[in-house]
């Protein structure tokens, strides 16, 4: 099996105590519960550093939570920073590190991860960082959003759409900038983030933006903490 070349080079010191991921008893759990598993230890060694023992996310590192996306989006999106579909704009700088840090990660690897991500780890649900106008964001969403991504903001794999709820604000922030300034849904072969690109311009305003995803902040996530 193919290993990702070790986070610690791309980012530095990942950690804040000197304990290593598999000296914390969130870590041991977890490969009790899954011992033998090869996304478990892919997901040990490679992506726990970054996104968490649980999946739960890391907004100092810029790695979001998980749990609540789905094994279809999360599947799309690493085979995407595997063959150079996303993190390759010259300003993504969290893409370029994400793209570096799976870029051995074996083909056959990624359908595995992506269900651990999404069935064995526990969800988790971010804290709200964003403070906007839930009111007026439902209608904005309802208008422009809901369509794709659904009503209730849990995403729709047919569409291409990932879930919404239960995903971390300032992710949902950094994600739509992405795709206003042209870092992502450029590439001929990312066909669902060129649908968001051409899309995005049609709320621009940050205020917006940020009355959209305060009422995002709102509804029921996919799994339930």
């Amino acid at each position: 099996m193919r290993r990702v070349a070790t986070l610690l080079a791309l980012t530095g010191c990942l950690f804040s105590c000197g304990d290593s991921p598999s000296d914390t008893p969130q870590n041991i759990a977890m490969t009790a519960s899954m011992a033998g598993a090869p996304s478990a230890a892919i997901w040990q060694a490679q992506c726990s550093a970054c996104h968490g023992a649980n999946g739960e996310g890391n907004r100092s590192l810029g790695a979001p939570g998980l749990t609540q996306l789905s094994a279809a989006h999360l599947a799309r999106q690493l085979t995407h920073f595997v063959a150079g579909v996303r993190g390759a704009h010259p300003d993504d700088d969290a893409g370029k590190r994400m793209a570096l840090s799976v870029a051995n990660l074996a083909a056959a690897d990624i359908p595995g991860l992506a269900a651990l991500i999404t069935t064995a780890l526990p969800p988790a649900l971010p804290q709200q960082t964003i403070q906007g106008n839930a009111n007026r964001g439902e209608d904005y969403y309802g208008n422009l959003c809901s369509a794709c991504h659904g009503g209730n903001a849990l995403g729709n794999d047919a569409l291409g759409a990932p879930a919404l709820a239960g995903v971390d604000d300032w992710y949902l922030r950094s994600a739509y900038k992405a795709f206003l300034s042209g870092w992502r849904g450029q590439h001929a072969d990312d066909e669902y983030g060129a649908q968001m690109a051409r899309l995005a311009p049609a709320l621009a305003g940050a205020k917006e933006i940020d009355d959209v995803i305060t009422f995002i902040s709102t509804l029921p996530p996919r799994r339930a903490p």
